[in-house]
């Protein structure tokens, strides 16, 4: 999928599925900073991912961590790179494939997460997009690789070079930190999801409403089937009223057709 296309440029235009992704994160970003304002910081206890929370079963931390922020230039830098790089992926495949990405990368950074924490004795927590951008970055990088951007609005700078080097400054400013296992998460999940889109041609089209719509239509089938089989055994058992009477039924084969009548002759 890789190409040699090379172009500079700021950003794209901006896609429904990113749009909706930064509005909802952004709404949350303003809920979490008014209740911090008031003293009140019941969304990082209950929603930020740590390793004493998944001792505890609340597995749906794997995602809920993506959405809180530490502070504005936290949500800023992420929510800039998620429209950058996001909105190309979206305008090449769909909105349910962007979606897809962008929250396997969040589990993925939030299951590294939490074994660097096993593997390192602590306690830390985690919040911040950071997995899923650097998931969405990583697919990007893959798909078009000598694309140039202006690294601080200056430098131009090919994706396969910006990453390595976004992912190098975040971990020399900020060494030390166990949140850095959410980055390598997240890549490797990028990776992952891109291998799986082009190389093995997997279809993430999966629609709960299709789902249903099968599940309906399995049973309607079902029940198809079923009342063919009743009307066949409707049918013998007249046969046998027809040649030896009403009295040659057996009692349980008289509740049979009075059922039968009830459910599929009065309808």
């Amino acid at each position: 999928m890789g190409n040699t296309y090379s172009r500079i440029s700021f950003g794209p235009q901006i896609t429904i599925g990113i749009k909706q992704i930064i509005i909802f994160t952004s709404i949350i970003f303003v809920i979490q900073t008014i209740l911090e304002i008031n003293k009140i910081g019941f969304l990082k206890y209950y929603f930020s991912l740590s390793l004493i929370k998944i001792k505890e079963f609340n597995f749906y931390q794997f995602v809920s961590y993506g959405f809180l922020h530490a502070d504005f230039f936290h949500i800023l830098f992420n929510m800039l790179n998620l429209w950058m790089f996001g909105s190309e992926i979206e305008r090449l495949w769909a909105k349910k494939d962007i979606f897809y990405l962008y929250f396997l990368s969040i589990v993925f950074g939030g299951v590294f997460f939490i074994f660097s924490n096993l593997l390192q004795f602590t306690n830390a927590y985690v919040i911040g997009a950071s997995g899923g951008v650097f998931g969405v970055m990583t697919c990007y990088t893959f798909l078009w690789p000598n694309r140039e951007f202006l690294f601080f609005g200056v430098i131009p700078i090919k994706a396969k070079y910006l990453l390595p080097l976004i992912l190098f400054l975040g971990i020399v400013l900020d060494a030390g930190k166990t949140s850095h296992a959410a980055h390598f998460g997240g890549i490797f999940a990028g990776f992952l999801f891109f291998q799986l889109k082009t190389k093995f041609r997997f279809d993430f089209n999966f629609s709960i409403s299709r789902y249903f719509q099968k599940r309906k239509m399995l049973r309607y089938q079902e029940e198809m089937y079923k009342k063919q089989h009743v009307k066949e055994t409707v049918d013998e058992l007249l046969e046998k009223i027809s040649k030896k009477g009403m009295s040659s039924l057996t009692k349980k084969e008289k509740e049979f057709l009075k059922e039968a009548s009830d459910k599929y002759y009065n309808e």
